[in-house]
């Protein structure tokens, strides 16, 4: 709910859609409640299970492409810091590309 306020705030000149997948935490009466009351938000779900439609899906498939392919780590710490070097080198370019953005 607090990033559902936070957009309200934030873009109060604004029809507000957004597209969603069908995580248990996107649904439910509370946020049938806030949309309710917030009738410049709109929500759309996902088709269930679209990868496709997802951008951060494309983003961890990469992510996980370039990090663990073929590679062992000691410690999760290791893990962490690897993805954090490897995503922070992207360009914004690249993000946009994975995120099928023009």
């Amino acid at each position: 709910m607090k990033v559902l306020r936070h957009l309200y705030r934030r873009l109060r000149d604004y029809t507000i859609w957004l597209y969603l997948d069908r995580a248990r935490w996107h649904k439910g009466e509370p946020v049938d409640r806030f949309l309710q009351a917030h009738p410049r938000l709109h929500l759309t779900y996902l088709p269930p299970y679209q990868p496709g439609l997802n951008p951060q899906e494309r983003i961890w498939k990469q992510t996980r492409y370039e990090v663990t392919t073929n590679r062992w780590f000691e410690n999760l710490e290791l893990i962490w810091s690897t993805i954090l070097k490897t995503t922070g080198s992207w360009s914004p370019k690249k993000i946009r590309r994975l995120c099928n953005i023009s």
